[in-house]
């Protein structure tokens, strides 16, 4: 089958299950031992498994709904509903049973297949609310062989209901998969639900493929190339690219064994293409400081000094210079005595395409990285516009998003916002026309992004059009933009801006990263019990200070940080407090912590915070916390 033929997944998985057979596709490490599946596996499990869900009774255009982790199973379901006429629903791995009853519902999934016992409880536990639910298919039956229930059914069963209907209708997957269009609907991928309920974004085969190929022009990968798949399937991102690259160029998926042992699984296969998200890369840097300041003194001076080094590598990266000799010999001696195993350490010893994207990262974090070596490539896209920008190999810059890709015409408004056309859009919200109608205008997906288009035709993100704010005085400012700077510290986890047009200055809410912070106490013999009672000290508060400080010298007086709280917890996804791809929910926050933020601009010294704790079992508690408010331009804390 050539490959303009081949315009849905599972058309793209016959034909390169014809073109490679013996070939691997999939890794994936169990039991400490790396099992290798060919294209002719791939295709066989998808085959039986569709056949099986037809005797089930999946009938084209039923929804059919999965959870679980990466791992060969949750794509091999994928690609079997798609070839039976139906589409995927992603669930993510640590939605409580509220929102998997949610999903499940609003989607009207009749199937669901689901990776482990954690999984299927959930879909237990909230079974009576869901009567349109017909079967939910298991892969792994750890802690599920005593379960008697009419809805459960082993994956392995479901194979084998395939292969007794190949048997008496032979050939009907192929003629399946024939009857394929472009145009129908792959997946319905919800949003993230920044600013409310998460919305079903409708997305078609010839969407996701067109982004996908799309990003390989950007980035030539082949079918020998790893791609580590780890971000979570459920998203839209994993499907544009890592699934789109699996498809269309053969790029072989990697599952680590298990989240725990991601980082030493990816040493193992040292993939050619990583792609994390921004926190992701974020945590890493973090990681790599502490670990080096931990470092015997001769690792840690050698990383002092070449890390220097390093950025003199970024200087002549963003001046586009090639560099005297001397420079190019010192940065070629820190490669093989610092950076070439710190890299190796990182799984990242064979990495030429670092991507990352779905969120703004600070430049901080972008010349670190560079400067060890990584060469980070931003990619810009959302759910409902595909793969909008990215960066070629030849013109990395770090304050921008790259160009425009081939499946995207872009054009901003006169209020900034991008707009965006192409054949990666999506074809609108399920179940919700007065979305569709105020998001798809005249053709041009109104993303909700502020940017601009640069003089040398790249794109620019200045941040969320709802988030972009300004003070009482005039003084604009973009929260994202500023949070990264403070995240790029190996302290702060995350952080919260505050502002808005009724006040004078800006505040930030800051989450200490409390295994960093705990090391640092430690060091410094500090007693400390919990994380509230960290995140309290007056000796925290100092360190907190110093990088609140570091970010202040950048910016202009009236745009800098003066006032500053360390939050008692981390901002919690089950708590409503994050989306499931950890973007903060501002208006949520700030409406409920309302007290603190009137605290902080009343000059008030500490205020105690009261917040409702939801339990899984629907029990809830009151939690009161005193939090200090401190000052970020005081001489003395």
């Amino acid at each position: 089958m050539a490959l303009n033929d081949a315009d849905t997944f599972p058309k793209l998985l016959l034909r390169n299950c014809e073109k490679w057979p013996d070939q691997v596709a999939m890794r994936k490490k169990d039991f400490g031992i790396w099992k290798e599946y060919t294209w002719k596996d791939s295709y066989e499990n998808v085959k039986y498994f569709s056949l099986g869900l037809i005797q089930l009774g999946l009938r084209p255009g039923d929804k059919m709904a999965i959870v679980g982790e990466n791992e060969p199973q949750w794509f091999w379901a994928e690609f079997a509903a798609q070839a039976a006429g139906g589409l995927i629903v992603g669930i993510y791995t640590d939605m409580v049973p509220t929102e998997v009853k949610f999903l499940t519902e609003h989607s009207e999934s009749r199937f669901v297949v689901a990776n482990d016992q954690e999984q299927v409880d959930k879909f237990l536990e909230v079974e009576h609310e869901l009567p349109i639910l017909e079967k939910v298919i298991y892969w792994d039956p750890k802690g599920l062989r005593n379960y008697d229930h009419p809805l459960l059914i082993d994956y392995g069963a479901v194979l084998e209901l395939g292969r007794a209907l190949e048997t008496a209708q032979p050939g009907l997957f192929e003629e399946n998969i024939a009857k394929g269009k472009a145009d129908d609907v792959a997946a319905l991928y919800y949003t993230s639900g920044t600013t409310g309920m998460p919305k079903a974004a409708i997305v078609s085969h010839r969407a996701l493929i067109s982004s996908g190929t799309s990003f390989l022009e950007y980035n030539a990968l082949g079918s020998h190339d790893n791609f580590f798949s780890y971000l979570p399937a459920a998203w839209i991102g994993e499907g544009m690219f890592g699934t789109s690259a699996h498809l269309v160029k053969g790029v072989v998926l990697n599952f680590a064994e298990e989240p725990e042992t991601v980082q030493q699984d990816l040493r193992e296969i040292g993939p050619v293409t990583v792609n994390y998200g921004p926190r992701q890369w974020e945590d890493l840097a973090r990681t790599i400081q502490v670990k080096m300041r931990e470092a015997a003194v001769t690792s840690r001076l050698l990383f002092r000094a070449f890390l220097r080094v390093g950025y003199k590598r970024v200087d002549l990266i963003e001046k586009e210079e090639k560099g005297s000799l001397f420079w190019r010999f010192l940065i070629l001696l820190g490669d093989l005595l610092v950076f070439h195993p710190l890299r190796e350490n990182f799984g990242l010893k064979q990495c030429k395409i670092a991507t990352t994207g779905s969120a703004a990262m600070s430049i901080d974090t972008f010349r670190f990285w560079s400067a060890l070596g990584v060469r980070l490539k931003q990619i810009y896209g959302s759910t409902e516009a595909g793969f909008v920008a990215g960066h070629r190999d030849d013109e990395i810059l770090f304050e921008t998003l790259g160009r425009v890709s081939t499946c995207a015409t872009v054009k901003i408004s006169d209020d900034e916002e991008i707009l965006v056309k192409g054949p990666a859009a999506f074809s609108g919200y399920f179940k919700d026309d007065e979305k569709t109608a105020a998001t798809l205008i005249d053709g041009w997906i109104h993303t909700g992004d502020a940017g601009f288009i640069n003089d040398r035709g790249h794109l620019v993100l200045l941040d969320r059009l709802s988030d972009l704010s300004k003070l009482a005085n005039g003084t604009k400012y973009a929260p994202q933009y500023i949070e990264g700077r403070l995240r790029f510290s190996p302290y702060i986890k995350d952080a919260m801006i505050l502002g808005g047009e009724a006040r004078d200055y800006l505040s930030v809410i800051i989450i200490i990263d409390f295994e960093n912070v705990g090391k640092w106490a430690e060091e410094n013999h500090i007693n400390y019990t919990t994380f509230a009672d960290l995140s309290q000290r007056v000796e925290v508060a100092r360190l907190m200070r110093s990088d609140i400080h570091r970010i202040n010298k950048d910016f202009s007086q009236e745009m800098r940080l003066r006032k500053f709280v360390l939050f008692h917890k981390e901002f919690d996804p089950d708590e409503a407090e994050l989306t499931r791809t950890r973007k903060l929910r501002r208006g949520f926050m700030e409406e409920r912590y309302g007290r603190l933020v009137d605290a902080i601009y009343d000059d008030d010294p500490s205020v105690e915070v009261k917040a409702v704790v939801r339990y899984r079992d629907g029990r809830e508690a009151v939690v009161k916390t005193n939090i200090r408010i401190w000052s970020a331009e005081a001489e003395a804390l």
